[in-house]
């Protein structure tokens, strides 16, 4: 009965189809025992039968049918075929060519990919939608494994094809070897199929007529590695269904419409590193080295450069995995070194170089001398010096040869292996041409042009007559709105700045001067402080050498809001005095209004609220005479903020009403959100929760609409303090906490001490005195050291307060006077009467009555002359305090 054991065996294997390597892999059964258990030379053991059954998953009544021949009875008979039957797959034909080449060991996940393949095969005998034959097109990169996943696939589902598995080598790109013609492709297959040569038509289509015949009604598959071309195998198509055919191209093979595209890409990370262990052999890379990751990645995650760097560790044991991945960061001898004996990383690349047309070589030189990250059809253009249709054709036409990949709708980018490649080939062949430079400076002339247009969609500030309009290139993309102009700015910020760094751009100082005043209110906005610090100290820098004074004072304005944003308000206020001397002298206007409104919202975050009215003042009356109502919006919200740190709040809620209904008028969202913010900050403060919950709530819908990060940090406070006063402080400490998560990332010293201020209000009414105090100094220092006068105050009174409740009135009297100090030194009267307040309750428990009624006067008159929600209650203590001392001491 071993024979009928086998032949069952056999049989559920291949209806899973496994080889035997794949089911000894499951069932722990060798390899060898498998084999030689399905020739029938073995009785097998019961164990091993449990075994095999459990791995393939049999039903009942199969399992039965194995045991049975294992133990030497009748197996049940076999019914005959209906639902829910498996029918037996047929034997192969006595003569059916069998042309498959090795199966590697070395294969390594496209699960997904396998079972696309496994899928259209069990679709082959009734054929596609259209009742043709069944056709896979396999493309990808060259390298990428293309040729293996076809054998696996072909390997896994021959028992499906047992009229013959075909497999023919079209070299349509193998170094010095021309691609296979049809009519020889042709004259091969029909040899494979039996057709003696002398009976083999001399016409190509009386050959594919020839070829069709013989397959029709047959259960064949073909496998057509390595094509050119859909003209090449278009003619060595079976014509009837019940065939598979399986097509590999480092070309997509658009030209077959009934073909089912499948694109190989390189390996994920994690099957990347598992090839690199099973090629490398046993212990030379070991599980979770860190090394390896980067080994794989240097290799661009392609197959066939894993198993070059895994032959090299394989056969030269001294060589460590460290020392490999030190000799491949070397970027200009990576592809030297990625080449073995019979295989070359650079040989593949040239032959998919070769096979493009004139035109798309000369696009890819040019493109190999991009700076960038990715490109878009736009730059190409420019690049290129052609239309916007001709880049877009020549972009598609490399994607199609796999030399580009598209990760993002519309850009282009090379994979880094290929574009180490094409830039090699480019220095290798460069020449000293007068003109070798023009296509960066045309480049450079569109992003010129290009930012421009974006930023007359984000910037914050007018700039008239800056500097001569450029020519406008020959293709531009739209940039209509603050959405498109905020997109584009997105996806070409890094190209920006890396041609900047290009040595044939950097010697041009007007393109350092132009896209520092264009990137200035993107950067900003995005929170890119560090990128922005160093493109306006560049421009500086090129403003001042090359003689250009309007330029220097613009970028030198640009470089104090950086550091007006990062917390440093001295170097901030230094630079816009340095602009606004230099505007002054030029008698320009407008930079002149700029530079004041500046230096004014640096006074007022430095506690100078005086000096910074008069500044805000002087911006204001500036801006209304140049008619610029942008400029007037933001000279009145900050005199709004200022009148409100003066104590005026009545007023600070008018100017805020008129900023937001300035914004609205002009359709500025993003500034409609900021007046939102400041309104509802000041009813907040003033005691208006509800109508502070909803201004801060219509804020932050903007701002998350224009994915404004520090727009969202800031509202999400504003929110935090609406949630604490309501009694919510666990919400409240959720959303302090998101905002110091933003700020950090972005940068945001003030923001990250105002967020830390937040949470530990809220920790502390949650009773975790100890994180409280924790929070309270981190927010202290951080406000201390970017010269927040404002900040550090009120910082000063929320530790008081709780130093006096957990460490007594005496080291809290202290923090109260140092708070009253700087709140008078800064002008900021509500300030002073909360130091005021808390002072007089420390001084009182420490039994000195009359002072601590000094200071309940003062403190009230202040609340009262502020119209403060705060005074009703001061007073009440004021009042009890005269009258009942205790009561006084006890209602703290």
């Amino acid at each position: 009965m071993t024979a009928e054991f086998g032949s069952l065996l056999r049989e559920f294997r291949l209806r899973c189809s496994w080889t035997q390597e794949e089911l000894a892999g499951k069932s722990g059964v060798s390899t060898h025992a498998i084999s030689v258990l399905e020739a029938g030379r073995r009785q097998p053991r019961l164990s091993s039968v449990t075994r095999l059954a459990d791995a393939l998953a049999l039903d009942p009544r199969r399992r039965e049918q194995l045991l049975a021949a294992a133990r030497g009875g009748s197996a049940p008979a076999r019914p005959l075929a209906g639902p829910g039957t498996v029918r037996p797959l047929p034997r192969p034909h006595p003569s059916a060519p069998c042309q498959l080449p090795y199966d590697t060991r070395l294969f390594t996940g496209r699960a997904r990919e396998l079972d696309e393949l496994l899928s259209l095969a069990r679709s082959a005998p009734t054929g596609s939608a259209c009742g043709m034959v069944v056709i896979s097109a396999i493309d990808g990169m060259g390298g990428v494994g293309k040729s293996a996943l076809a054998i696996r696939a072909a390997h896994r589902v021959r028992p499906q094809f047992p009229d013959g598995q075909l497999f023919v080598d079209l070299h349509g790109h193998t170094a010095g070897v021309a691609p296979v013609s049809p009519a020889d492709a042709l004259d091969w297959l029909l040899r494979s199929l039996g057709v003696p040569p002398r009976q083999i038509p001399e016409e190509l289509s009386t050959r594919a007529a020839l070829y069709r015949e013989r397959l029709a009604d047959t259960r064949t598959l073909i496998v057509l590695d390595n094509a050119a071309s859909s003209a090449q195998v278009r003619p060595l198509l079976p014509g009837t269904p019940s065939c598979l055919v399986l097509i590999t191209s480092r070309r997509r093979l658009t030209g077959l419409d009934d073909a089912h595209s499948l694109a190989v890409d390189p390996l994920p990370a994690p099957d990347a590193v598992a090839l690199l262990r099973d090629a490398a052999g046993p212990d030379r890379v070991p599980i979770d080295h860190p090394a390896a990751d980067e080994l794989v990645e240097l290799c661009g995650r392609l197959p066939l450069a894993i198993r070059i760097a895994a032959a090299r560790l394989r056969h030269q044991r001294g060589l460590q995995l460290e020392s490999l991945v030190e000799l491949l960061r070397d970027e200009h001898h990576r592809l030297a070194r990625l080449t073995d004996e019979d295989r070359s990383l650079t040989a593949v690349f040239a032959t998919s170089f070769a096979s493009l047309a004139p035109a798309e070589q000369d696009l890819l030189r040019l493109l190999a001398r991009f700076p960038g990250h990715d490109i878009d059809t736009f730059a190409v253009a420019a690049l290129a010096d052609t239309d916007h249709r001709t880049a877009e054709r020549l972009l598609e036409s490399l994607l199609d040869h796999n030399l580009m990949v598209q990760r993002t709708p519309g850009r282009y980018q090379f994979h880094d292996l290929v574009g180490l490649y094409v830039r090699s080939t480019v220095e290798q062949q460069q020449t000293a041409e007068p003109d070798q430079d023009a296509p960066l400076h045309r480049l450079a002339g569109y992003y010129r042009y290009a930012a421009a247009q974006a930023n007359e969609h984000l910037a914050r500030r007018t700039r008239p007559g800056r500097r001569t309009e450029p020519t406008a290139p020959l293709a531009l993309p739209a940039l209509t709105d603050g959405a498109e102009a905020l997109a584009w700015m997105r996806g070409e910020y890094r190209n920006l700045l890396a041609l900047l760094d290009h040595p044939t751009v950097a010697s041009l100082p007007w393109f350092t001067v132009s896209l520092s005043a264009d990137l200035a209110a993107f950067l900003l906005l995005e929170g890119r402080w560090t990128q922005a610090a160093e493109l306006h100290g560049s421009a500086v820098t090129a403003a001042a050498a090359d003689g250009d004074r309007r330029g220097e004072a613009d970028a030198r304005c640009d470089l104090g809001r950086v550091r007006h944003a990062t917390g440093d308000y001295r170097a901030a206020a230094e630079l816009y005095e340095q602009a606004l001397t230099i505007h002054q002298e030029l008698g320009d206007r407008h930079g002149e209004a700029n530079d004041l409104h500046e230096l004014g919202r640096i006074r007022l975050l430095t506690g100078e609220i005086r000096e910074a009215a008069w500044l805000h003042e002087q911006a204001l009356d500036a801006f209304r005479a140049l008619g610029d109502r942008l400029g007037e919006a933001r000279a009145l919200c900050d005199l709004g903020r200022t009148r409100h740190s003066s104590g005026d709040s009545p007023a600070a809620v008018e100017l805020s009403s008129q900023v937001l209904d300035l914004y609205r008028t002009m359709g500025d969202r993003r500034g409609e959100a900021a007046a939102l913010h400041d309104l509802a900050f000041i009813l907040d403060e003033m005691g208006d929760r509800s109508s502070a919950g909803q201004f801060y709530q219509q804020a932050l819908t903007i701002y998350q609409d224009l994915k404004s990060v520090q727009g969202i940090a800031n509202t999400l406070r504003g929110l935090g303090r609406v949630r604490h006063a309501a009694g919510d402080h666990r919400g409240a400490a959720e959303l302090h906490q998101r905002s110091l998560d933003a700020c950090r990332e972005a940068g945001s010293s003030h923001g990250e001490a105002d967020s830390l201020l937040g949470l530990g209000r809220a920790r502390e009414a949650l009773g975790d005195s100890h994180e409280a105090a924790e929070l309270y100094r981190q927010a202290l220092a951080l406000y201390q050291e970017i010269g927040s006068r404002l900040g550090e105050t009120s910082t000063l009174l929320d530790l008081a307060v709780l130093t006096e409740r957990t460490a007594g009135p005496r080291a809290a009297l202290t923090l109260h006077q140092q708070a009253l100090a700087l709140a008078r030194a800064t002008d900021n009267p509500l300030d002073q009467a909360r130091a005021l307040e808390g002072a007089a309750r420390c001084t009182l428990a420490l039994g000195d009555r009359t002072a601590a009624l000094a200071g309940m006067d003062d403190a009230v008159t202040l609340y009262r002359r502020l119209d403060s929600p705060a005074a009703a209650e001061a007073a009440a203590r004021l009042s009890a305090l005269r009258t009942e001392p205790a009561a006084a001491a006890d209602g703290r």
